[in-house]
């Protein structure tokens, strides 16, 4: 039964990785091990690693992705809609001031963004399988001398609504920073161009008729012969 298992998980993509933990499990049994006791170390190694290829990622791994993906998403969005505002047509005398704007909008925003990413982060870290920073059993904690692991926090559905709350409030305040760059460039003064030829001419230059001392717009008739 363990070598038909063993057999099937060597078989997929994971097979080399299955057989460096297999093979390094059956090692650490020592020389002098029992059959029973080699059977029991590749089964568990077996084991580990069937639960590994077999289940889906953890709950708290899932959290996080789809945490990062809407929050750089609303990033993006919001991002490319400063970007256009570069473009927008205002008055020589107030370009500075737009691009003034924009970039600190930008600041902003890349500022919020790093914000939550960090606050998801926090609520994510040593939660289901992952080792955390602190909270370590051993006096040194896992990687000292002791080699007590790390207390792992379970990931409720709690911790989960504060993330969603996290991310929710993250993207409506890049919204407002992006809608309120936007109301302020659009009070800035702006202009219209026109077609090149028309450069330099007068907003109101009539037609030559038009024009004080040339021909009248309307001709007297002249008298009749008797």
């Amino acid at each position: 039964m363990l070598l038909s298992k063993l057999a099937t998980l060597l078989s997929t993509t994971k097979g080399a990785a299955a057989a460096t933990v297999v093979a390094a499990a059956a090692l650490t049994s020592g020389v002098a091990a029992t059959n029973e006791d080699v059977q029991n170390a590749v089964s568990t190694a077996v084991q580990t690693i069937t639960r590994s290829a077999d289940s889906s990622q953890p709950a708290v791994v899932a959290a996080r992705n789809k945490a990062d993906k809407d929050l750089r998403s609303a990033f993006q969005t919001d991002q490319q809609a400063l970007a256009k505002l570069h473009s927008t047509h205002v008055d020589n005398t107030v370009r500075a001031k737009l691009n003034d704007t924009v970039n600190k909008a930008d600041a902003a925003l890349r500022a919020r963004l790093t914000l939550a990413l960090d606050k998801v982060a926090a609520l994510t870290l040593g939660r289901e399988g992952l080792e955390g920073s602190s909270g370590a059993t051993g006096a040194t904690g896992a990687s000292g001398s002791t080699g007590a692991p790390d207390i792992k926090i379970p990931f409720t559905t709690e911790t989960q609504g504060k993330i969603d709350e996290i991310v929710t409030k993250a993207i409506t305040d890049m919204d407002t920073i992006a809608k309120d760059a936007a109301d302020a460039v659009a009070l800035l003064p702006t202009f219209a161009p026109g077609k090149p030829e028309d450069a330099g001419k007068p907003a109101d230059a009539g037609k030559p008729t038009d024009v004080q001392g040339g021909k009248p717009a309307s001709v007297p008739t002249p008298p009749a012969h008797p």
